[in-house]
């Protein structure tokens, strides 16, 4: 129910913001689960766990960045 839920959101949200800001929030997003799962789980991050974790949300980032870009210049062509 709550994937459906945050589905939902994520789909109203990309309907209402820029591609390239909602990118930006998906990743903060990530960046605030891991966050709490340390805060609050108390897991501890090895330097290899760390070096991973940055090189896994540098990777979202990049991706969806670049995503976002494709995405806007589809939207920009359709309507030109």
């Amino acid at each position: 129910m709550f994937y459906h839920l945050y589905n939902q959101v994520a789909t109203n949200t990309l309907e209402r913001v820029a591609p390239l800001t909602h990118a930006v929030g998906n990743v903060l997003k990530r960046v605030f689960v891991i966050g709490f799962s340390i805060i609050i789980f108390g897991n501890k991050i090895s330097t290899q766990t760390g070096i991973g974790t940055a090189i896994a949300i540098a990777g979202v980032a990049l991706y969806s960045f670049i995503k976002a870009k494709i995405e806007e210049e589809k939207r920009q062509a359709k309507a030109a």
